[in-house]
C-alpha cells in the first residue's frame, strides 16, 4: 500500500523542457504512463525555434481540472520553461548559395566572394528549402546583403546575409571627354575588364548606345552606365513626320502627322495631313518613321 501511494505521487515536471514539436502537451512536460488521458492535454503552439514559453503551476493544474481528469498526483514547480529545438544555418551551405545568387545576377561576369557573414539564427529542425536572391540594383563595390528565403512545412523565415565579393566584366571606357547631350559613338570607347562599381545598369554592346545622348558631361576614363545617358524624344506630338513604307523593291514617302511623342524604336499612330486614315510606324530617326506592314 506505502508503495503504491509513493508511486503515485511521482508524476513531476522539470523546472525546463526542449521540445521539437509544434504544439505543447502536458505529456510533453510529465512523463505520464502509457494510456494516461491527461498526457494529450494541449497547452498551446510551441514557441519559435530557439525561444521559449512559461507556464505557471497553476495554469497547468487548471488545464487538467478543465479537463476533469485528477490533479492530486501530480508534483509541479512554480513555473516549468518550455523551450523549441532548433538548428543554425550551415555556412558551407549559406556560402554556396550566395555564390550561386551573385553567378545568376551576374551571369556573364567573373565573381569572387571575399567574405559572407554566417548569420546566428535560430532555425527550425529538419529539412529546410532555401533560396538565395539579391536585391534588384546591387552595388558590388560595398557589402551587399543577400536574401535567404527559408521554409520547410508550417515554417518559413527571411534572413540576410552581409556579403563582400568583388564582380569583374567588360565594361565600355570612354576614351575622351564627351559633353553634355551628346552622343557617344563606337570609336568613342574601349572595352577593359573591370569591377562592377555603382547601382549603374550596365551596357552590354555598342548597340546600346545607339540614339542615347550623354545626360550630364563625362570625363575620359569613366565608365559608361545606363543611368549616364537618356533617349530624346525624336518625335513631338502634332507635327509634321516623314513615313516610309517599303513592299518587295518599291518603297514610297508621306508626309503625315504624328498622334503622339516618341522615342527612338517606338511605335506610334500617324494620321494624314488632311485628318482622314492613319496607319501605324515606328521611329527610326528624328521626325522619320517606318510604317508596320499590314496596317492601314
Amino acid at each position: 500500500m506505502i508503495i503504491a501511494l509513493l508511486l503515485a505521487c511521482c508524476l513531476s515536471a522539470p523546472t525546463e523542457v526542449t521540445i521539437d514539436t509544434d504544439a505543447v502537451t502536458l505529456g510533453a512536460l510529465i512523463r505520464f504512463p502509457a494510456g494516461d488521458a491527461r498526457a494529450s492535454i494541449y497547452l498551446g503552439a510551441a514557441p519559435q525555434p530557439g525561444l521559449g514559453r512559461s507556464y505557471l503551476r497553476q495554469e497547468l493544474i487548471s488545464k487538467v481540472r478543465t479537463s476533469g481528469l485528477a490533479v492530486d498526483d501530480l508534483q509541479l514547480p512554480e513555473t516549468v520553461i518550455v523551450r523549441r529545438k532548433s538548428q543554425g544555418l550551415d555556412p558551407a551551405v549559406v556560402s554556396e548559395l550566395v555564390r550561386e545568387a551573385f553567378a545568376k545576377q551576374f551571369p556573364d561576369a567573373d565573381i569572387t566572394i571575399l567574405s559572407v557573414d554566417n548569420p546566428d539564427v535560430d532555425l527550425a529542425t529538419g529539412s529546410l528549402d532555401m533560396t538565395a536572391s539579391l536585391p534588384d540594383k546591387p552595388d558590388p563595390s560595398v557589402p551587399v546583403f543577400v536574401r535567404l528565403d527559408i521554409r520547410s512545412s508550417g515554417y518559413s523565415r527571411k534572413v540576410f546575409v552581409k556579403t563582400v565579393a568583388q564582380v569583374r566584366k567588360p565594361q565600355p571606357i570612354l576614351r575622351s571627354d564627351v559633353a553634355a547631350n551628346s552622343e557617344i559613338h563606337p570609336d568613342d570607347i574601349e572595352w577593359k575588364v573591370m569591377p562592377l562599381r555603382g547601382h549603374g545598369e550596365s551596357i552590354l554592346s555598342v548597340d546600346s548606345l545607339a540614339g542615347m545622348l550623354a545626360k550630364r558631361g563625362i570625363p575620359a576614363g569613366e565608365v559608361i552606365t545606363g543611368d549616364l545617358l537618356y533617349s530624346p524624344l525624336l518625335v513631338h506630338k502634332g507635327e509634321t513626320v516623314t513615313v516610309r513604307a517599303t513592299n518587295g523593291g518599291i518603297s514610297i514617302t508621306a508626309m503625315m502627322r504624328a498622334r503622339s511623342s516618341a522615342h527612338l524604336g517606338e511605335t506610334i499612330s500617324v494620321e494624314h495631313l488632311s485628318g482622314t486614315g492613319s496607319t501605324s510606324a515606328r521611329v527610326i530617326g528624328p521626325r522619320l518613321l517606318e510604317a508596320l506592314r499590314g496596317t492601314k
